[in-house]
């Protein structure tokens, strides 16, 4: 009786932890109370929440397995469990589980939504469309899940779906918080910079000083000075009051950054970078190791043997790649300007090819296997579309089996000034952890450095089909080099390349705000407002792979 009595007693003390905002504390109590009652569920499910609150979602795997398998039949774990794997960035695991838990019942409402996700992470958007549909219809009031299904007709490239379905949200739940930023942020993707600032007033009104909603507005450009007002002032009691939550504290140092460029205080714009960056860097000391050797491994293996021929079920592929924040996203642009071209945006499809295939060496070897699962993954393309463009930055780590995947792709890599590039992904708050060096300037060079060894590389051993962008020369004279570009991807130039801005696409990427507007050339050189603050990024830059500089 003494033991259950302190064994509640321990768990209601976590527990109260937990609620303070204490994850630090309640994790050190849940790991030393788990190993000593271990076959106790409720222990590890609390520690599993303690790494959650820590944004450590491996280790919340762990735990939420753990407790799981204690209690198989428990509905709230298996949606735990199958939550942190998606969270963990292991949505193909995630799947299977639910495929087990489906075989022995039907799966629930709250299963049915990680299996979406899953699914749309895994970029099968049509099947994890026919998962949330089923959710909304058995739970027409399950907010998320028409949030979710709006994520989902986003990675259709159904972008007004998305906008209709979330204005009926919000409209028949107005003070539903979360559908008014997401809404808000819809209508910036498309360009409606009125309904974005209307939507993201509503967010900020309901809830005052919430982090996602004050980083947002920071950086629209069509802020009033009584927004800018309200900002500032909310902004500042958030910092100091203290923010427990460590995502909220890197949001709100990144929404005081917004507005200190604003007013053109650099200083006050680093020092809130500089704190927001070291937040985030928390984690990551591990994935500059683990990004070093796997550069090495890939510049090591040998060229997979081509495809024999061109795919004639899909157009013609262009990829895009270059460093975050290079200009690519421009180039996709102006491309898909082009009454032919169809811009796709951001793919992850070669990179959960490459997740895959890199355990499996053989695999990797084969270019085939890439067309197929590369094709398989497109989203919907128009009818009349001659070719498409793909413009994952990060791609430069894989063009070797791209290119020999699809042997009549046309492979574009963006150049600009990494100094300039540094400075755009320092002011970025990116998050998504295969990001991870943009967090610290030494890192950045690093990724720089192996930016260019990949590249010399592809060069030597792909002679001929990779063609060089120059950003610097594309802003500042983009009608001739809109004319070489369109030569280069074999198209017939049209004047509505040049006006890449008026493109009705929605962009999801960082880019969203600048592609609005007519290209120009002031962000060139835009570095030496910094040159103090970023020593550390110039004097990383390898010398020998940056003659240039």
């Amino acid at each position: 009786m003494q033991k259950a009595d302190q064994l509640r007693a321990e768990i209601a003390s976590i527990s109260d932890l937990l609620k303070k905002g204490r994850p630090e504390r309640a994790m050190k109590r849940a790991t030393k109370a788990a190993k000593k009652w271990p076959n106790v569920s409720a222990l590890h499910r609390l520690a599993a929440l303690c790494a959650v609150q820590q944004q450590n979602f491996k280790l919340a795997q762990t735990y939420f397995e753990r407790a799981w398998r204690l209690e198989p039949g428990n509905a709230e774990l298996i949606q735990n469990y199958g939550l942190s794997m998606v969270q963990a960035g292991d949505s193909d695991a995630a799947l299977r589980f639910m495929d087990k838990i489906g075989a022995k019942a039907p799966l629930t409402p709250p299963q049915q939504f990680i299996r979406a996700m899953a699914l749309l992470n895994e970029r099968q958007e049509r099947k994890a469309l026919a998962a949330i549909e089923q959710v909304v219809k058995r739970q027409p009031g399950n907010l998320q899940a028409h949030c979710l299904k709006a994520d989902i007709l986003d990675g259709l490239h159904q972008w007004d779906r998305a906008i209709e379905v979330l204005t009926a949200l919000v409209k028949q739940h107005p003070k539903f918080h979360y559908g008014q930023v997401r809404l808000a942020k819809a209508h910036s993707g498309m360009g409606h910079m009125e309904d974005a600032l209307k939507h993201g007033r509503a967010a900020l009104k309901l809830t005052p000083g919430h982090p996602e909603t004050l980083e947002f507005m920071a950086k629209l450009p069509n802020l009033s000075e009584d927004d800018i007002s309200v900002l500032k002032a909310q902004i500042s009691k958030s910092l100091d009051a203290g923010i427990p939550n460590r995502e909220g504290a890197v949001m709100v140092h990144f929404a005081a950054a917004s507005l200190a460029q604003r007013d053109k205080d650099t200083a006050q714009e680093m020092q809130y970078l500089n704190a927001g960056h070291g937040l985030l860097r928390e984690g990551f000391p591990e994935w500059e190791r683990r990004s070093e050797k796997d550069c090495a491994k890939r510049l090591a293996a040998p060229l997979p043997a081509a495809a024999s021929e061109p795919r004639t079920d899909i157009p013609r592929p262009i990829f895009v790649v270059g460093l975050p924040r290079s200009g690519t996203t421009l180039v996709e642009r102006i491309l898909s300007a082009h009454s032919g071209v169809q811009g796709l945006g951001e793919l992850a499809s070669v990179h959960l090819w490459a997740r895959k295939a890199e355990d499996k060496p053989a695999v990797l070897q084969d270019a085939q296997n890439l067309a197929e699962f590369y094709a398989d993954t497109l989203p919907e393309i128009a009818d009349n579309t001659a070719a498409f463009v793909d413009k994952a930055p990060g791609n430069y780590a894989f063009l070797g089996a791209m290119a020999q995947a699809f042997p009549n792709a046309v492979i574009l890599n963006v150049e600009r000034d990494p100094r300039d590039v540094a400075l755009s992904m320092w002011r970025t708050h990116f998050g998504a952890g295969g990001l991870y060096f943009t967090h610290d300037l030494k890192w950045m060079a690093a990724e720089a450095n192996r930016y260019r060894r990949y590249m010399q590389h592809w060069k030597d051993v792909l002679p001929g089909r990779i063609h060089d962008i120059r950003y610097e020369h594309l802003v500042r004279n983009l009608e001739d080099n809109a004319q070489e570009l369109a030569g280069i991807c074999d198209l017939t130039f049209e004047d509505s390349m040049l006006s890449p801005q008026k493109s009705s696409d929605a962009v999801k990427t960082a880019s969203s705000l600048q592609v609005r507007q007519p290209v120009h050339a002031s962000s060139v050189g835009r570095w030496q407002q910094v040159e103090d603050y970023f020593a550390p990024f110039v004097q990383g830059l390898d010398a020998d792979l940056w003659p240039e500089l």
